[in-house]
C-alpha cells in the first residue's frame, strides 16, 4: 500500500502518533471482502448465511456496517507498511483513532503506538561472558529424587486399607508399562531420572540467563515511561489471577483472605515490574544491535499452533507475543554463546 500517506508525531513518555490517508480508490477495493465478511455473519429471512445480498444487506444495516469492516480491513492492510516506513518498533498493540470513514472519501485514522525509549546498553557482550564462563557442577538427578519422584507417581493407583491409610503400589514392571512405552522397572526409573536432569539443567540455564540480565540492567540507562511499568504489572496481575483460579478459588476470595485489595499488590510488585521492563527492554535493543531477527516462517507455524489450541485468541496480539518470545529466545542464545 505504498499510495498510503502518513505523517509522524512524536509524543510524550515514548509514544508516537502516525496521521494515515488511503486515498478512496485503494480503500473501496477492501469493499468485495467486507461484504463478503459481513454477509457471513448475518442472516436474513429467504437467505442463508453468505448468501445475502448487497442491496439486502445495505438495507438493512446501511453503508456504515460494511464502511466499518472496510476500514477494519483497510488498517490491517495498511499496519505491516506503516512499521516499515516509519522503522517503528512498537510496544504491543495501537490505539486506533478513525478520524473521516464515509463512502467515496479517502480514508483518514491515526495510529498511536508505544515505543522503545532511548537507552544505552553497557558492554553486554562482556557482561556475558563473565557469567557464561562459570562452571558449574552436572546437574544430575541423584537416587533420593528420583526414588521421591516414582513414589509421587505411584500414589496415583494408591489404594486404602481397612483404616483408611493409603498404600503406595509395589513398583513391578506392570506398574512402569502403566507409565508410558516402558518395558521394565529400569526403563521407566531411567526416564524418571533424565526428566528430573533435564528440568535441572533448564534450571541451571535460567538462573544464568537471569544473572547476565541483571548486569546488563544494572549497568544500562534508560528512562523507562509508567506506560512500561504498568503494562508489565498488568500481565503479571493476569497470571497471578489466572494461577489462583486454576487452584479452584475465585481471585475476589483471595484477596479477601490475604486482606489486600488489587491495587495493594500492584504498588507491591512495582520494584519487580520495573525490573521485568528493562530486561526486555535490554533483551529488544540487544536483538536490534546484533540484527537477531525471528524468521517469518517460525513465527506462522508458532502463531497457527497456538491459535489452533486457543480459538478465541486475538491473532493479532497472539503475533506479537510470540515474535517476542521468540526474538527473546534468540538473544538469550547470542549472550550464552559469549564464552
Amino acid at each position: 500500500m505504498n499510495e498510503i500517506k502518513t505523517t509522524i508525531k512524536d509524543l510524550p513518555e515514548s509514544e508516537v502518533m502516525i496521521t494515515c490517508e488511503i486515498p478512496a480508490d485503494i480503500f473501496e477495493k477492501e469493499r468485495a471482502v467486507a461484504l463478503k465478511k459481513v454477509g457471513e455473519e448475518i442472516s436474513l429471512p429467504g437467505f442463508r448465511k453468505g448468501h445475502v445480498p448487497e442491496t439486502m444487506i445495505t438495507q438493512k444495516f446501511g453503508e456504515a456496517l460494511i464502511n466499518e469492516e472496510m476500514a477494519n480491513l483497510a488498517i490491517d492492510h495498511a499496519y505491516p507498511e506503516i512499521l516499515k516506513r516509519h522503522k517503528i518498533h512498537a510496544v504491543g498493540m495501537p490505539s486506533v483513532a478513525v478520524t473521516k470513514l464515509a463512502k467515496g472519501n479517502p480514508f483518514e485514522f491515526t495510529l498511536t503506538f508505544q515505543v522503545m525509549p532511548e537507552i544505552t546498553l553497557p558492554e553486554y557482550k562482556a557482561l556475558a561472558k563473565e557469567v557464561m564462563i562459570t562452571k558449574d557442577e552436572a546437574p544430575e538427578a541423584t537416587d533420593e529424587e528420583v526414588e521421591q519422584a516414582v513414589n509421587e507417581l505411584r500414589k496415583q493407583f494408591a489404594t486404602k486399607d481397612a483404616d483408611g491409610k493409603e498404600i503406595l503400589p509395589e513398583v513391578t514392571d506392570e506398574l512402569a508399562q502403566k507409565f508410558g512405552p516402558f518395558a521394565t522397572v529400569d526403563e521407566f526409573k531411567s526416564k524418571v531420572r533424565e526428566s528430573i536432569t533435564h528440568e535441572k539443567t533448564n534450571r541451571t540455564r535460567e538462573k544464568k540467563r537471569m544473572q547476565t540480565m541483571e548486569k546488563i540492567t544494572d549497568g544500562m540507562t534508560v528512562k523507562l515511561p509508567k506506560v512500561f511499568i504498568d503494562g508489565e504489572l498488568t500481565r503479571m496481575m493476569g497470571q497471578f489471577r489466572h494461577d489462583v483460579e486454576q487452584m479452584g478459588m475465585k481471585f475476589e476470595e483471595y484477596l479477601t483472605t490475604i486482606k489486600k485489595t488489587e491495587e495493594d499488590m500492584r504498588k507491591e510488585w512495582v520494584p519487580d515490574a520495573e525490573k521485568r521492563a528493562k530486561v526486555q527492554i535490554a533483551l529488544t535493543r540487544i536483538a536490534e544491535e546484533e540484527k537477531l531477527e525471528v524468521l517469518k516462517e517460525d513465527l506462522d507455524r508458532e502463531v497457527k499452533f497456538f491459535t489452533e489450541q486457543y480459538k478465541d485468541a486475538d491473532e493479532g496480539r497472539v503475533r506479537l507475543r510470540l515474535e517476542m518470545m521468540l526474538g527473546n529466545e534468540k538473544v538469550f542464545q547470542f549472550l550464552e554463546g559469549q564464552k
